[in-house]
C-alpha cells in the first residue's frame, strides 16, 4: 500500500525564506535527465525522481517570521526541508536518496539550525492501470494521471520491490509516494508535520 507524502504547511508553520546564496530558480537535474523528467524541474514534484545537480543549490536560508520550532519535515522553495530525525527514519528503509545541507538563520542573523533539502532519486511507475480509477490524460511525453478526490490508485507490489519513497513519471508535478511501512515509521517517530493522505492498495 502507498500514500502521497505531503507537508502540512499551515497555520504557525507556513513561513517562507530567503536564499542567502545559490539560485533556487536555476536548480536542475543532473545530466542525462530521464526522458520522463525533461519537461520538469526537481521542484515540480517536491522530491526530484532523479539525481539533482548541486549547482545553484542554496546552502544558507534566512527564515521569515518569528522564531519558532522548525518542523522535522516542511517545504521551502517547493523542496522538502528536513532535519536529521527525518533522514534517520528514511535511511532505515532506502538509500536511494539525495540531500543537500542547509544552514538556517533567523532574520536577526542568529542560527536557526542545520537542515537538508531532500530528494528521492527513484523514478518508478508502479501503478496497475486496469485497477486504477483515477483519470488518465493524454499529455506531455506520454500521459498524466489526474488525481481528483475519490479516485484510487492500485500499485504493483512486485514493481515496488524494496522501494519506499519514489516519484511516479506520470505524476512528476505532484508529490512523492511512500510505502505504508515508511509512512507508519514516520508516524511512530513523531515526525512533524505531514498530511494523513488517503491509502492506496497494492496487489
Amino acid at each position: 500500500m502507498a500514500r502521497f507524502l505531503v507537508p502540512k504547511d499551515s497555520g504557525l508553520y507556513h513561513y517562507g525564506s530567503d536564499a542567502l546564496d545559490g539560485d533556487p530558480d536555476k536548480i536542475a537535474f543532473e545530466e542525462p535527465v530521464p526522458v520522463e523528467l525533461q519537461l520538469y524541474r526537481p521542484q515540480s514534484g517536491f522530491a526530484g525522481g532523479a539525481p539533482v545537480s548541486s549547482q545553484h543549490m542554496p546552502t544558507k536560508l534566512r527564515l521569515k517570521g518569528r522564531k519558532r520550532k522548525i518542523p522535522d519535515f516542511s517545504n521551502q522553495y517547493h523542496m522538502f526541508l528536513v532535519n536529521q530525525r527525518f533522514l534517520d527514519v528514511i535511511e532505515r528503509f532506502q538509500k536511494e536518496i539525495q540531500t543537500f545541507p542547509i544552514e538556517c538563520f533567523w532574520s536577526d542573523g542568529s542560527p536557526a539550525g542545520s537542515y537538508f533539502f531532500f530528494f528521492t532519486t527513484v523514478l518508478l511507475d508502479a501503478v496497475v492501470r486496469e485497477k486504477t480509477t483515477v483519470t488518465w490524460i493524454t499529455a506531455g511525453r506520454s500521459g498524466l494521471w489526474d488525481p481528483q478526490p475519490g479516485g484510487t490508485f492500485t500499485f504493483d507490489k512486485a514493481r515496488m520491490g524494496d522501494t519506499h519513497i519514489w516519484m511516479d513519471p506520470h505524476m512528476a508535478w505532484k508529490w512523492p509516494l511512500v510505502s505504508e511501512e515508511l509512512f507508519v515509521a514516520l508516524k511512530r517517530a513523531d515526525i512533524r508535520l505531514f498530511e494523513n493522505m488517503s491509502l492506496h492498495p497494492e496487489i
